[in-house]
């Protein structure tokens, strides 16, 4: 302080009375004073974190701390806003990348612990805090805030937090310590931040009605699937199949179904259906599950889709929610077999599911999982879909497989016995020569339901691990099926068959939490397509892209179309970016008055309130800065 005090009035003693003069001189010296004092900053706090080697004790530590706080109550905090405080930022070992907008004021005290990509703005006395000490004793960790991202005024970055591109993080919010606030989200809340939007994903209304912990399992499904389907080129399950085409031919009279616009009296529809085995893709005497695919057409000339089908053998399934089936997958089967001891049904839909086969057109097959069936009178109901063979003679018992274990092997089909001499694709054979010969037929069933009032029943009621009470849903005939005509290898192979292709008439119930039994059908579909663009080499949208990218496992998108195109759009311009000249006068000409007006381009509309701040929702919508 004796010091200072001499230096002062040194200073005041030798200044002209001119007050231009004066002003000026004042000014010179105090950037002097802190251009000395930030590089004196700079150098020793190098030189204290330098000595310490691979151990750091606290008291180098708490030296470091206070010569950076210092430094910035001195000096730096006058310089917030602007350029010069990024540069005084790199300076002190922090990364920052270009065109930011630091408001912040509050020192950081560990800069080496901060990345800031390109465009990054920091709101009006918002915190990043690097480290902390607490009743457990020191919280450190690494600081991300990547390209393009808004950090809402007085809102709280804590250690170990990831914020990815373009996301906002809302005023008076909190970045929880070690969290990872997801590409292009918009995130609100203190003790736990909810994404309320997402701006990349607002084209796929699927992902929209995801919550979190739904979004990680089905991106981690999708990215797991996705690989596999990136290395094979061909389907996951149910790989190899064989396919004919006929028609739907619904009865003129059906007992016990209203009025419906698609399965209406006397309508004829051209339909698709591809037999295929779940897992055995090389050999058809494995015993495996069997599948049947079906496409409804909407006339023989447009090739246009009604909806699409997926049916395979026994009445259940053997994961009730898309968290079940992706823990099915990857728990091995000691776990499974644990998991099936204390739910005994689960045990018999795997069973029940597998087959002997000597012909795909000798088994019943069901949807297992129910759709949503909207009648002409506006009526709506749940509907499971059954195909069976048109000889009566043919049980639901036929091919049945009497449980050997407590589960099957851990590959899923068992093996051909010794003795079967069968040729390894004959089921494939038998179909395509029945079809040749007089065609194959089929009776299409449907079983309908009333919807349930009640939340909890209306889960129960779509639970596929449990089929329904035939005495008190029984199945319905609405039609028969004649497939006159076999598809090539080829044809079959470039077949897409969908559970999201529906129509309003025959919808999918959509779930927004990964405990629904509604979950399975929703998250599959969103699985489904995006593997099958992978496998067909068709353009992935950006939306499903990022999803990807976003889960835990990384998958090589190279072999897509649109991985070039977006990751030429990932180079584009940053929110702030702006010229040498612009930033020069934002550095020199107005460094006292930083951020206090914003000028927005035509039709941007700002809203002023809530828990998000009005500039950081324009600079969402390329919110033009002027400082």
């Amino acid at each position: 302080m004796p010091y200072t005090v001499i230096a002062y009035a040194t200073m005041f003693s030798n200044v002209p009375l001119g007050i231009i003069y004066s002003s000026i001189s004042m000014a010179v010296a105090y950037l002097a004073y802190g251009i000395v004092l930030s590089f004196l900053t700079a150098a020793l706090t190098r030189l204290i974190s330098s000595n310490q080697g691979k151990k750091t004790t606290h008291f180098r530590m708490w030296l470091c701390h206070r010569i950076t706080i210092a430094c910035h109550h001195r000096f730096a905090k006058l310089l917030s806003g602007t350029e010069a405080f990024c540069m005084y930022m790199r300076l002190l070992g922090a990364e920052v990348g270009k065109h930011c907008s630091i408001r912040a004021i509050n020192p950081i005290s560990d800069p080496k612990l901060i990345s800031l990509g390109s465009g990054v703005h920091l709101g009006d006395f918002s915190r990043i805090i690097a480290g902390y000490y607490s009743s457990h004793g020191l919280v450190s960790g690494k600081v991300e805030v990547h390209d393009n991202s808004v950090v809402g005024s007085e809102s709280l970055v804590l250690p170990g937090s990831i914020l990815q591109k373009d996301v906002i993080l809302g005023a008076l919010s909190v970045a929880p310590v070690n969290s990872v606030l997801q590409a292009g989200g918009v995130y609100i809340g203190s003790q736990t931040p909810m994404m309320i939007k997402n701006t990349m994903h607002s084209l796929e209304d699927r992902i929209e009605e995801m919550d979190m912990k739904y979004k990680k399992i089905v991106g981690n499904l999708a990215a797991n699937l996705a690989a596999t389907t990136l290395k094979v080129k061909s389907r996951y399950f149910h790989r190899i199949g064989v396919s004919g085409k006929g028609t739907l031919k619904i009865y003129d009279n059906i007992k016990g179904l209203p009025d419906h616009k698609i399965f209406y009296p006397g309508k004829s529809y051209p339909v698709i259906v591809r037999h295929s085995n779940s897992l055995s893709a090389d050999d058809d005497a494995r015993i495996d599950a069997r599948g049947a695919a079906i496409r409804i057409l909407s006339d023989e000339s447009s090739e246009s889709s009604l909806f699409d089908l997926t049916l395979k053998t026994g009445k259940a399934f053997y994961a009730r929610t898309i968290a079940d089936f992706a823990t099915w997958l990857v728990c091995g089967l000691p776990a499974r077999e644990e998991y099936v001891k204390r739910t005994p049904h689960v045990r018999d839909a795997v069973w029940t599911s597998l087959r002997h086969a000597n012909s795909y057109v000798e088994l019943h097959y069901y949807s297992n999982i129910c759709r949503l069936f909207r009648f002409e009178d506006g009526q709506e109901m749940y509907v499971k879909f059954k195909l069976r063979p048109s000889d009566e003679n043919i049980s639901e018992e036929a091919g049945k497989v009497e449980p050997i274990g407590i589960l099957p092997p851990d590959t899923g089909a068992i093996p051909r016995s010794d003795n079967d001499t069968r040729p390894l694709l004959f089921l494939a054979k038998d179909f395509q020569s029945r079809v040749n010969a007089e065609g194959v037929r089929y009776i299409f069933q449907l079983q309908v339901r009333p919807v349930p009032r009640d939340e909890a029943a209306r889960d129960i009621a779509l639970d596929c691990t449990k089929p329904w009470s035939e005495s008190e849903f029984p199945y319905i005939d609405v039609g028969e099926v004649n497939i006159n005509h076999n598809l090539s290898a080829e044809q079959s192979e470039q077949l897409n068959f969908n559970p999201f292709l529906r129509c309003p008439e025959v919808d999918v119930i959509r779930a927004s939490s990964c405990s629904q039994s509604a979950s399975i059908d929703h998250g599959r579909s969103l699985i489904y397509e995006i593997c099958q663009h992978l496998r067909n080499g068709a353009p992935l949208p950006e939306a499903w892209k990022i999803f990807l990218e976003q889960s835990d496992v990384k998958v090589d998108l190279s072999g897509c179309p649109m991985a070039v195109s977006l990751m030429k759009k990932d180079a584009q311009k940053v929110t702030l970016e702006r010229t040498l000249f612009q930033a020069l006068w934002i550095s020199v000409g107005e460094g006292g008055f930083v951020g206090s007006r914003a000028i927005a381009m035509p039709g941007v509309r700002v809203e002023v309130g809530g828990s998000l701040s009005a500039l950081s929702l324009a600079m969402k919508e390329e919110i033009i800065m002027s400082r």
